[in-house]
C-alpha cells in the first residue's frame, strides 16, 4: 500500500476524493477501501495533533473584560518538535487538511490545501528552517496618510504627508527606529505530517493484507 503524506497538495484533490465516480471506476471497492482507511487515519491523526488555541486578539478582549487571566507564556506558539496549534477563528491547516486518491502513483496523499504557491508555511512547519517574517512595528507610509517627518530632542515628531519626499523620509525614519520590514528568523520544526505517518504506518500491512483477502 502507497502512502504519500505531502506537505501540501497542489493538484485538485477534491476531483479524486474516493467518493467521486473517476475514483470509483478507477480502482477495486477493496483496494480503494483500504487506500481511504489509510488516509482518514492519518489525516486524522495530524488534525487532532494540532490543539485549538482563541486568537490573541480574542485573548485580549477577554483579559481586559476580566474574563481570563494573562498567561506567562504565549499559548499560540507551540514549542520546536511539538505541532503547530490550530489558531481560530481561522485554523487554516487543520482545517484544510485532506486525502484524496493520487492516480499517478496509484496511491493515497494527505496534506493541506489552499496556500499559495511559495507560501512556505506548510514547509517551514513540518521541517523548520530560515524563513521570512513581517516586522510588525514597522509601517509603510503613504501620500495622504500620517507618518514621522522629523525627530527632535528624542520625540518623533508626526504629521500629515502631502508630498512623495514626505512620504519617503516617514519611511526612512520608520526604518531608523524599527529595523527593516521584513527580517530573517530561524524557525524550529513542528512537525504534524511525519508523526502522524509513523504512528499510523504499523497498521498499514494489516490493512493491505485486509483488502486482498476480501478481494
Amino acid at each position: 500500500m502507497a502512502v504519500l503524506p505531502s506537505i501540501s497538495l497542489s493538484f485538485d484533490v477534491k476531483k479524486w476524493f474516493f467518493d467521486r465516480d473517476r475514483v470509483t471506476k478507477f480502482m477495486d471497492g477493496k483496494t480503494r477501501q483500504a487506500l481511504q482507511e489509510a488516509g482518514r487515519r492519518i489525516r486524522r491523526i495530524a488534525q487532532t495533533s494540532m490543539r485549538y488555541v482563541t486568537s490573541r486578539k480574542e485573548q485580549e478582549r477577554k483579559i481586559v473584560a476580566g474574563l481570563r487571566k494573562r498567561e506567562a507564556t504565549d499559548p499560540n506558539v507551540s514549542r520546536p518538535g511539538e505541532p503547530p496549534k490550530a489558531i481560530r477563528p481561522h485554523p487554516w491547516i487543520r482545517e484544510n487538511l485532506f486525502y484524496a486518491y493520487e492516480p499517478a502513483a496509484q496511491s493515497v496523499v494527505i496534506g493541506p490545501v489552499g496556500f499559495s504557491r511559495g507560501s512556505g508555511a506548510p514547509e517551514n512547519l513540518e521541517f523548520g528552517g530560515r524563513v521570512r517574517i513581517r516586522n510588525k512595528q514597522r509601517r509603510r507610509r503613504r501620500v495622504g496618510g500620517g507618518g514621522e517627518i522629523d525627530i527632535r530632542g528624542g520625540q518623533v515628531i508626526y504629521t500629515r504627508l502631502n508630498t512623495s519626499a514626505q512620504a519617503e523620509r516617514a519611511n526612512r525614519i520608520n526604518e531608523e527606529l524599527y529595523g527593516p520590514m521584513f527580517k530573517v528568523v530561524y524557525m524550529g520544526a513542528r512537525p504534524f505530517m511525519g508523526p502522524a505517518l509513523r504512528q499510523v504506518q504499523p497498521e498499514l500491512p494489516r490493512l493491505w493484507a485486509a483488502s486482498v483477502r476480501s478481494a
